[in-house]
Formats: C-alpha cells, sequence, structure tokens
C-alpha cells in the first residue's frame, strides 16, 4: 500500500513538475507579470508525455484528454497520434488505432518507435506480414535506441504466425545485444 501511495505521489509531483515547465515564467519579464508560453511544439510534447504516464497508469481517458489537447496545440506532432495508437489499442478500438498509427507514420515515417508500435498493433491484429513489414523498417534505421523491443515483437509475431524458423532468426539477432527475446505474450511498446 505504501509503495502505490509513493508512486502516485512521484507521478504527481512529476506531473506539476511538467505543468510548471510548460508555463514558466521568465526571470527577466518578473516584474513585467507576463509569462512566457512555450512553443507549440514544447506544449504538445509536455501533454503527449502526459498522456504517457496516464496511459501507464491505466487512466485511458485523461490520456486521450492530454492527446486531444497535444493534437490542438500542434495537428503535426506525430508522437502524440503514436501515443493515440497505443491507448486506442489497449481499449480494443483496432479502427481507430490503425488510423492514429498511420497518421504517425506519415507525419515521422522513419521514426522507429512509431514503425515498432504499429508492427505491434498490426501483428496482434492478426495481420502478420504487414505487422513484421514495419517492424523491419524499425529495426533497419541505424538511430533505433531500442531494437531488441522491435526484435522481440517480431519473434512473437513470427511466432503466432506459424514460422518458427522466422521467430527463431529474430530471437538470434536478440541475442547478439546480449537479450533473450522472449516468446511470451509479454508485448514490448
Amino acid at each position: 500500500m505504501t509503495w502505490r501511495i509513493l508512486r502516485m505521489f512521484g507521478a504527481a509531483f512529476f506531473l506539476g513538475f511538467l505543468l510548471v515547465a510548460c508555463t514558466s515564467s521568465n526571470p527577466s519579464s518578473l516584474n513585467e507579470g507576463k509569462p512566457v508560453v512555450s512553443d507549440p511544439l514544447s506544449r504538445a510534447r509536455v501533454h503527449t508525455e502526459l498522456a504517457a504516464l496516464y496511459y501507464q497508469q491505466g487512466s485511458m481517458k485523461t490520456a486521450l484528454d492530454e492527446l486531444g489537447n497535444a493534437i490542438k496545440i500542434d495537428p503535426q506532432y506525430a508522437p502524440a497520434y503514436n501515443m493515440l495508437g497505443l491507448v486506442y489499442m489497449q481499449l480494443g478500438e483496432q479502427t481507430l488505432a490503425n488510423t492514429n498509427f498511420q497518421k504517425a507514420v506519415s507525419l515521422a515515417p522513419n521514426d522507429p518507435d512509431i514503425r515498432n508500435n504499429y508492427g505491434l498493433f498490426l501483428c496482434d491484429t492478426h495481420q502478420y506480414q504487414q505487422g513484421l513489414s514495419q517492424l523491419d523498417i524499425a529495426l533497419a534505421n541505424p538511430l533505433y535506441t531500442t531494437p531488441v523491443r522491435a526484435l522481440d515483437n517480431a519473434a512473437r509475431c513470427a511466432q503466432d504466425m506459424g514460422d518458427a524458423t522466422l521467430a527463431s532468426r529474430y530471437r538470434q539477432q536478440a541475442a547478439r545485444y546480449g537479450v533473450s527475446a522472449s516468446t511470451s505474450s509479454q508485448k514490448l511498446q
């Protein structure tokens, strides 16, 4: 019980910090009393990060509200659409998840995290070939900092579609990073 209270307090503190960072005052303008408003990209990012925290806590309605704010602020902010895809995926709203993942991909075609999440969604909806294609695009990005996620998702996807040989290849690739890719139902996003 105490651990849960500490986690909630920590999350509340972090959320408060993000909100203050979004509209903090510039010291030179304190005398004028005018707050400095961050640029739209920064504000959209803050709302998307808040949504991610709410998503992790299972507060999907609040996550959707924050993402709505992010998109109002910057309708071209791809991570917000990616996060919307994840939320709708969690809610079982496949059409809305797919639409938002496609929008995220169209806005940021080289973002490996978006490709990984879209690939995971496609595999979970039994669109295995399309899902593996998205995961392979993520893996082809030399700047991808967490390729093991995509490798694990690809191994699971290949296993689910009945291709144990391909699943084994993805697991072997993951092993090169010193990590054993699982074939469990655990999803890495």
